[in-house]
């Protein structure tokens, strides 16, 4: 799908997505968002490549795949095109937006700092919309004035209540031209079935030890 598509498809959705069920995850941005432990993607990891990259180039390493709107996504240090302010060393860029799904677990927090020039929102365009998915069903949204040229809030924190979560997490502006910029990504998941049971078998045994 074309990245023109992806936003007309956005802006097409909003209606629809009003009515979708809020309150277990939430979106903010701000000027700080907790770190989450259990993942973490600067775009600064050791063999981290650069110029246009897969969406898959972290499935194998961090379970994601990170795509841009317009299927072209770049990694970089756009520092020296945009203002030391674009992130920090190597940043991912995308075209109408960063389309993240977490392809093995679900994600119970997620932080990352956002750029993306589109502006205030308003009803005729511009700001930035933040869309959350569990399964393919909308669990949250936030439309935001997106930080840019060093000005703004860059911290996007989208995190579940307990026994929630989602997997995946669309960032885009509805600006002319919106172009996102998304750098310092952690997040936490929810412990696969296996772990599970495996933490449920030893919490068994300690409780047979104590009994005896």
């Amino acid at each position: 799908m074309s990245g023109t598509m992806m936003q007309l498809g956005a802006l097409a959705a909003l209606a629809a997505m009003a009515g979708a069920a809020q309150g277990a995850v939430t979106v903010t941005l701000g000027a700080s968002a907790p770190t989450y432990n259990d993942r973490a993607l600067t775009f600064d990891e050791p063999g981290t490549p650069t110029g246009p990259v897969s969406a898959n180039t972290w499935l194998g390493s961090h379970d994601v795949v990170i795509d841009a709107g317009d299927g072209q996504p770049i990694v970089d240090d756009f520092g020296p095109v945009f203002g030391s302010w674009a992130g920090t060393g190597n940043s991912f860029f995308g075209n109408f937006g960063v389309f993240m799904t977490f392809a093995i677990n679900d994600v119970t927090g997620l932080s990352m700092q956002v750029w993306d020039p589109s502006g205030v929102p308003s009803p005729f365009g511009g700001g930035m919309g933040v869309f959350v998915f569990n399964d393919g069903v909308q669990v949250a949204d936030g439309f935001f004035t997106p930080a840019w040229g060093g000005v703004g809030d860059t911290w996007l924190n989208v995190s579940a209540m307990p026994g929630e979560s989602f997997d995946e997490v669309r960032v885009l502006g509805f600006g002319f031209g919106p172009t996102t910029i998304a750098d310092n990504l952690s997040w936490d998941v929810v412990p696969a079935p296996s772990a599970r049971a495996l933490l449920g078998v030893s919490g068994l045994l300690g409780l047979r030890r104590r009994a005896r």
